[in-house]
């Protein structure tokens, strides 16, 4: 019995150890296009409006656009909470209206050993990204300033 906790002891700091060596996976960003004036950076939380491209690193092929598959409309998500891949959210912090940037997304940050409609399991991606517009989140204390016109710490139904 004390052998099979000794070896329980030691495989689980060895795993431990294992873990600590592998680095995790990072994205690699590449600022194309930086606005002169910045007022304000996007941070987890923020929706952003943006449009983009997606292609394969493998051969290059386009797998999603905005300006082709969206009818030309940009589109909003929420950066932080796992609404996009993982890659957008550590790729897009940081960012200002107008700032335009090229994320090459590992597989583990993208969309992983199971793929996803054209994109095959394991792929690397690579995304050109267009910031448009950043609003506050739905939850941050910043919109529930905005919406509270009166100060009162209340929002009333002419508020909402």
């Amino acid at each position: 019995m004390r052998l099979f906790l000794c070896n329980a002891v030691l495989m689980l700091f060895i795993t431990s150890l294992i873990g600590a060596l592998i680095p995790e996976p990072e994205v690699k960003i590449e600022v194309l296009q930086k606005p002169f004036i910045c007022h304000r950076k996007t941070k987890g939380g923020d929706l952003m409006l943006v449009h983009y491209e997606g292609y394969l690193e493998k051969d290059g092929s386009l797998f999603h656009s905005t300006h082709k598959h969206n009818n030309g409309q940009p589109i909003w998500f929420t950066l932080g909470i796992l609404e996009a891949l993982k890659g957008w959210d550590q790729g897009l912090k940081g960012m200002c209206v107008g700032e335009k940037r090229k994320l090459i997304i590992p597989p583990a940050l993208g969309y992983g050993k199971e793929g996803k409609g054209k994109i095959p399991p394991e792929s690397t991606l690579i995304f050109n990204i267009d910031l448009l517009e950043i609003r506050n989140g739905p939850r941050s204390h910043e919109s529930f300033q905005e919406m509270d016109l009166n100060d009162d710490w209340k929002l009333s139904k002419d508020e909402v």
